[in-house]
């Protein structure tokens, strides 16, 4: 279920799971962590709703986003977004990781594999929207939720905590939506 408030990404990440050895890889215990909080997680159950007075301490590292139409700028021409509305900039240092040792990339597809049964991206896209903006919302957690698995099977190297850091806000049924400044430096966008 949804968390109605902000459990930072380190504590949902951090269970410890009795049946799970080490089939995605030295990070099987958060990978397994991620798939159980996918799997509870009901998605943008609270886009456009108050947030704030649920946070113990305000975020002031996000921008808030107050419609649809500004959140799906990511969508857009602005070449820090791929195709799928995701920023390119952590990507690129996740995807040379797995790149380089050919048993992470291995262990990365294990765990996309495994999330699909965990992660239900369906029936959750507001009917208001055009089909072609539900379509694009579609592919754009899809590959959120490849990234997260990716990141955190890359961890250190990668040194990047982008996707984990907007899990939190999905799992609270928030929408991250993108970044405002040139990244690491700036703000997430949350809508």
């Amino acid at each position: 279920m949804t968390s109605p408030t902000l459990i930072p990404w380190t504590e949902l990440l951090s269970k410890h799971w009795s049946n799970v050895t080490d089939e995605y890889g030295p990070h099987s215990q958060a990978v397994a962590s991620a798939l159980v909080t996918l799997d509870k997680t009901r998605w943008l159950e609270q886009v456009g709703q108050p947030w704030q007075e649920r946070v113990v301490d305000r975020p002031d590292d996000v921008t808030i986003i107050r419609s649809w139409d500004e959140s799906l700028t990511i969508f857009g021409e602005d070449l820090r977004y791929n195709a799928n509305g995701v920023l390119e900039a952590p990507c690129a240092r996740v995807d040379p990781i797995l790149e380089r040792y050919p048993e992470r990339k291995a262990w990365w597809q294990k765990a996309r594999d495994d999330a699909k049964r965990y992660t239900v991206l369906r029936g959750w896209a507001p009917q208001t929207l055009a089909r072609e903006q539900r379509d694009l919302i579609f592919e754009y957690l899809y590959e959120f939720v490849s990234m997260l698995l990716a990141e955190i099977i890359a961890a250190p190297e990668a040194e990047c905590t982008y996707f984990r850091e907007q899990l939190p806000w999905f799992h609270a049924g928030h929408f991250p939506c993108g970044w405002d400044g040139d990244w690491p430096e700036g703000r997430m966008r949350v809508y």
